[in-house]
């Protein structure tokens, strides 16, 4: 691996895939802007935090722990120490600040910030405070993360509501009716819930839009075949892995995939599902195919095969913030994507293919962006084309991941349909709002099955 290239995959993923920005200067406004907001009376899911927080003594520790080992943070950031290009690492000086701008936060859209956009606002928010040893076990702690769902549900409400898209969609020429937003997602490729302002009739909206000609925009390749696999989402190629062992650990430079792991849940039923189907057996040796999505791309998901649906699709929960790539001075660290897809809240639905095996699909979820809905057709022993709606992430998504089921005598080739092989690990993106080496989009080929002796 080039100099280049490591220091690619080095950089965070929300940087890269436009997530966050890499500007100290927006990030400092954002914090800015929250600090300085009205202190208002907690929305209820933000109360019921603030009385975790007061009643469990070694949760009330560990916020307090991360907001005093935050002021170090700040100063050794400050002086360049293990971040030589001196991005600005924001001070939570306390537990009420820290309630404060989860509050502030739950009205207020993804939006840009002199033109540049903070996608992940609650990751934003709590930058300075998962690189400290205690915030990194308090975003772990499953009892935390119970509390945090609350709060971006009710998030999620807002979201869905016309407030949410006021003051984005407001006014020509601003936030993401901006010349350089409405290049990034093709304004003109996109159904509109009006054809005059505001456009969309909500934030949720906008965010799960449909093309204006799906046939034409996203064609489905070689739709009556499994042998030609297709692509569940648009996005870019993060990496593809063969032979998956049942069992492994994770490590920072050798992210292994561990298939335990990911097929399970700390919810019972529902783990009594996956073991009902034995899953882990079903997948083990397989190969995984994983991408992530940046925000400006189509946040809807395609069904992958002709088949059957196993099981009615579940959605697994999971943590928030939790990061192993630590210290990460651009907001919620996904470049460990193999380590998040066995930690972090995820769907979980199962094609069972006349063919080519069972094949599942497991939409991620990153940081506060979480919210993962399947379609209501979607459910036990239907019968389902390839492009058919799966689901969609509503605010929900940073990466989708593929598990084909490992088949005597005939091996997975990842291909694109020009004949171009995908390799395993391809070139991540430069820079905010870019892409990767490898892009593709929903219906597309990515592979091909062939006959092996």
């Amino acid at each position: 691996m080039d100099k280049k290239q490591e220091l690619l995959n080095g950089c965070p993923h929300e940087v890269q895939s436009g997530w966050m920005t890499r500007s100290s200067k927006v990030l400092a406004a954002f914090h800015e802007k929250i600090h300085s907001a009205e202190r208002k009376e907690y929305a209820p899911s933000v109360q019921k935090l603030a009385d975790f927080i007061e009643g469990n003594p070694v949760i009330k520790y560990l916020v307090e722990d991360a907001c005093n080992k935050n002021k170090n943070l700040v100063e050794a950031c400050e002086k360049g120490q293990d971040n030589p290009d001196h991005i600005m690492i924001p001070r939570i000086k306390d537990t009420e600040t820290f309630l404060h701008g989860f509050n502030t936060i739950l009205k207020q859209a993804p939006q840009f910030v002199d033109n540049e956009l903070v996608g992940l606002p609650y990751s934003a928010w709590v930058v300075g405070l998962d690189p400290t040893l205690s915030g990194v076990a308090l975003f772990s702690l499953p009892m935390f993360n119970e509390v945090m769902k609350e709060i971006l549900h009710e998030w999620f409400l807002f979201l869905d509501h016309p407030e949410s898209g006021t003051e984005l969609f407001g006014k020509e020429g601003e936030q993401w009716l901006s010349d350089k937003a409405k290049a990034q997602y093709q304004f003109d490729d996109w159904a509109k819930d009006s054809e005059t302002l505001p456009y969309w009739k909500s934030w949720n909206s906008f965010f799960t839009r449909q093309f204006k000609d799906k046939a034409k925009q996203r064609p489905i390749a070689v739709p009556e075949s499994n042998q030609t696999v297709i692509s569940p989402n648009d996005g870019s190629v993060f990496r593809w892995q063969d032979n998956v062992l049942e069992t492994d650990v994770f490590w920072f430079k050798d992210m292994r995939y561990s298939i335990s792991d990911i097929l399970s849940s700390s919810d019972k039923e529902q783990q009594t599902l996956i073991d009902q189907y034995d899953l882990v057996n079903m997948f083990k040796g397989g190969t995984i195919f994983q991408t992530y999505l940046n925000p400006y791309n189509f946040h809807r998901w395609w069904v992958p095969v002709n088949g059957d649906v196993l099981f009615d699709p579940i959605v697994i929960p999971g943590d928030y913030f939790n990061k192993v790539v630590i210290p990460d001075f651009a907001g919620a660290t996904t470049a460990s994507l193999p380590y998040s897809i066995q930690v972090n809240a995820r769907g979980l639905i199962v094609f069972k293919t006349e063919d080519y095996g069972y094949v599942c699909c497991l939409p991620l979820g990153m940081g506060e962006v979480s919210t993962i809905s399947f379609d209501e057709k979607m459910k036990k022993s239907a019968s389902v084309l390839k492009g058919e709606e799966m689901g969609a992430f509503n605010y929900g998504g940073s990466s989708f991941v593929m598990i084909y089921q490992k088949i005597p005598n005939k091996k997975l080739i990842f291909i694109d349909a020009e004949g171009n092989l995908i390799p395993k690990e391809p070139i991540l993106p430069e820079g905010s709002a870019s892409v990767g080496g490898i892009t593709i989009n929903i219906g597309a080929q990515i592979g091909k099955w062939i006959d092996v002796v």
